[in-house]
């Protein structure tokens, strides 16, 4: 179900304890200053709203942020002109957007890792499932094959040699434990746990339920292809990422305040996939001759 609330302008306590020294704004900024932004709550909206909105305002930008609840609303959004860019999925969820709806978007900036996890209320370790246990996973194409492959991974299932990102269950080779999966809406699983033996949360769904790689009972690896994979990118429409405020949005979520934030604030929750861009000189500074 869609959200639509425009979130204020407003930095949480550690955001503005990691931007302290940071100063400027604006006032009065017209349309041609404001950029718009389609995101989930956690962790794009908090990112968004915290370090990149205060690194925009120095550069005479005012930023507004959409939540969304579902992964489709923002890419919907987009095609349709309400919003500037999408900051809430990874590239194989945007492949397969495009693919499936015919549209050509494209990601500017690679932003965060957030590990994929599993999780259970009822079991304290994967050697204690049973043959014929439920396992909820999202039911979208992407992330069903990334959940698939964590699975894979924790030798639960055994998929064909060439699954790889496009794992589906049909290529499901060997089920040792029998198991029954249950396809759900990324955002419906965390109401999954009473049916389900296990839950596979992506990050994002994790952090806004109160879980965290530290209690799941595994996880995919930080450091791993899966990183670079399934990093979390900044999407726009094919040919708009040159704008100005475009540039400065990507610029703003590679910056130096970015990536502090995501290392303190989000913690092992999420991690930081860039190299730091270097933030413009502002107009007219002095410089040594």
């Amino acid at each position: 179900m869609l959200t639509r609330r425009q979130a204020l302008l407003s930095l949480g306590a550690l955001g503005c304890a990691l931007l302290a020294g940071c100063s400027g704004g604006f006032s009065g900024a017209d349309e041609e200053h404001v950029i718009t932004v389609g995101a989930s709550h956690t962790p794009h909206a908090l990112i968004l709203d915290g370090p990149v909105a205060q690194v925009l305002a120095a550069e005479g930008y005012e930023l507004r942020v959409v939540e969304y609840e579902d992964y489709d609303e923002p890419n919907a959004a987009l095609a349709e002109g309400e919003l500037d860019a999408t900051f809430h999925q990874h590239r194989p969820f945007l492949d397969a957007y495009n693919a499936t709806n015919g549209t050509n978007f494209e990601a500017i900036a690679t932003v965060h890792y957030e590990p994929m996890g599993i999780y259970s209320e009822r079991l304290s370790s994967l050697r204690e499932l049973a043959k014929g246990a439920t396992v909820a996973v999202p039911a979208d194409p992407a992330n069903r094959a990334r959940a698939l492959l964590l699975l894979e991974q924790e030798r639960l299932i055994t998929l064909a040699d060439d699954a790889g990102a496009d794992a589906t269950p049909a290529g499901i080779a060997e089920n040792r434990k029998e198991i029954r999966l249950l396809e759900l809406p990324a955002e419906e699983l965390p109401d999954a746990f009473e049916e389900a033996d296990l839950v596979v949360l992506p990050g994002n769904v994790a952090m806004e339920n109160g879980h965290s790689p530290a209690d799941a009972l595994a996880c995919e690896p930080s450091a791993s292809l899966l990183a670079d994979t399934y990093a979390n990118v900044l999407v726009v429409r094919a040919g708009e990422g040159e704008t100005p405020e475009l540039k400065a949005l990507a610029r703003a979520l590679n910056s130096q305040a970015v990536h502090d934030y995501i290392e303190a604030a989000l913690a092992d929750n999420a991690y930081p996939m860039f190299d730091v861009v270097e933030e413009p000189e502002a107009e007219g500074a002095e410089t040594e001759s």
